[in-house]
């Protein structure tokens, strides 16, 4: 195919570039180049993989954007030979797929792939993203062509482009060098203040750094699978803020960091709201479908052969659910009515947290339960939103049911001080344990332990996942460990405590 839009004449700095877009629907291509082109890009098209390899070696794009789902060879496999190629082996790749599952997106990454774009596409994020894309390699291209003397400087440029990212500089004693004036205002900087302590120690004082495994070895880099985010909690005064870290790797010619602080407040808050309300339909409906079901399946098989004492029995018992079933759908209508804010003013004491998880353990058949407080806390209120303790705790306590060989755990529960003004919310069961990989990634989304034991995979491995963006977004902490005094696990989760 090979064909070329020809790009306006007047281009700026900041708009060269030639983008290669491979996919074989031809309709994909126009409207790509019809998006890419006004921009000052030059775009370059092939409509299958094996025209795409040979017109990259011929003329290295600055860019790919590669379609996955094509006929004869695939994105995966070109992304792979691109990265293969040693005059290639640099170029950005972004994998436009309609594919949304993990393991699509984890063999995209192996392949080489340095991003992705799902189907059907946002146009606005299409364009930010290439642009993203483009000035990064042009940056890191700058820093190997430059010699260290002018490699600051042209960081400095790159980073005042990028204003809409807190922008810095650090170096090896992780001392800051600049910082955009964004990146200024989410530090607490005033313009000429100089940098006197270091990039964590001063992000600390306004953020929580989040997970704490990820930060262990700041500022070493961390995994695809590790993201780094900075937490400013919820207050009656702010809602919460979350920023997301990236650190790009030093250049060959020196040993400066350049950092970027994203806010990405609303798709964690969007993604934790999407996580919780999946946890509450299955459940709250789970259980008044059985008895549904149940009982029409009984009526059904043997109506014939019951007496009407057993018949009015079963009916009553499904008639019941049924009813349980129309008041859990209200309630979930409910939910959706906004605001559906996963931090509210309506924040439980100690006492009827410690109720809470009474409540959440016998909607879950726990029959052997010990809940115990210091008493001088009861009156204490947590920062934490009633909804969202019970979200977490029923997370946390269908774990312990769901591990246990009989799912007849018994279950310790103490709430207790863990500092001037934190809680420890301590969960014990006396289930088998967790293998250390189950302990390494249990709070990773979907991951399922249960396949260790059972082989079968229950629900969507977000539980504890949920739990630990709860958690996270007031500030609080997490762990689960192996119990030391017998078999079990332990999960603590660490609470603020709210002002009264």
């Amino acid at each position: 195919m090979g064909r070329v839009a020809v790009t306006p004449a007047r281009l700026t700095r900041m708009e060269r570039g030639t983008i290669l877009v491979v996919d074989d629907n031809p309709q994909i291509l126009t409207v790509m180049t019809d998006l890419l082109s006004p921009l000052g890009y030059r775009i370059v098209c092939a409509d299958s993989g094996q025209e795409a390899l040979a017109m990259a070696a011929a003329s290295p794009p600055d860019l790919v954007l590669l379609d996955v789902m094509m006929p004869g060879m695939d994105g995966f496999t070109v992304c792979r030979q691109v990265r293969a190629d040693p005059r290639l082996a640099q170029v950005p790749i972004i994998l436009v797929t309609a594919l949304d599952d993990k393991a699509s997106r984890v063999e995209g990454f192996d392949a080489g792939a340095d991003e992705f774009i799902s189907k059907p596409f946002d146009y606005v994020e299409l364009r930010a993203r290439v642009a993203t894309i483009l000035r990064l390699n042009r940056y890191r291209q700058l820093l190997e062509e430059q010699a260290k003397a002018s490699a600051e400087r042209a960081r400095f440029f790159w980073a005042v482009d990028q204003s809409d990212d807190g922008m810095l500089l650090l170096g090896p004693d992780d001392r800051l060098s600049y910082a955009n004036p964004r990146a200024r205002a989410l530090l607490g900087l005033a313009a000429d203040a100089p940098f006197d302590e270091p990039f964590l120690a001063l992000a600390s004082r306004r953020y929580v750094p989040t997970p704490a495994e990820a930060w262990a070895n700041w500022p070493a880099e961390s995994g695809p699978d590790s993201p780094r985010y900075l937490v400013r909690p919820a207050s009656r005064a702010a809602p919460e803020l979350w920023l997301k870290v990236d650190l790009l790797p030093p250049s060959l010619s020196d040993d400066i960091h350049v950092l970027r602080l994203r806010d990405v407040t609303e798709q964690i808050s969007t993604q934790r709201e999407i996580w919780t309300f999946q946890a509450m339909i299955g459940h709250k409906l789970r259980t008044p479908l059985v008895s549904i079901l149940g009982g029409l399946g009984l009526l059904s098989d043997g109506a014939r052969r019951m007496d009407r004492e057993s018949i009015a029995h079963i009916s009553d018992v499904a008639l019941a659910g049924a009813r349980r079933l129309h008041a859990e759908i209200e309630d979930i209508l409910h939910y959706l009515r906004p605001p559906a804010a996963i931090h509210s003013a309506d924040r439980p004491t100690v006492a009827e947290a410690a109720a809470i998880a009474g409540r959440m353990a016998a909607e879950l058949g726990i029959e052997q339960l010990a809940v115990a407080h210091e008493p001088d806390l009861g009156a204490c209120p947590l920062a934490i939103a009633r909804r969202s303790l019970e979200v977490a705790l029923r997370e946390v306590l269908e774990n312990s049911v769901k591990f246990h060989p009989q799912r007849r755990p018994a279950v310790q529960i103490t709430l207790e001080r863990a500092g001037a003004n934190i809680l420890a919310l301590v969960v014990r069961d006396d289930g088998p344990g967790l293998a250390p990989e189950q302990l390494a990634m249990a709070w990773r989304p979907y991951y399922q332990g249960e396949r260790s034991f059972t082989g079968q995979v229950e629900g969507m491995g977000l539980g504890l996942s949920l739990v630990a963006r709860i958690v996270h977004a007031v500030g609080g902490g997490y762990e689960i460990a192996n119990r030391a005094d017998g078999e079990g696990a332990v999960v603590t989760l660490t609470l603020p405590l709210a002002e009264r």
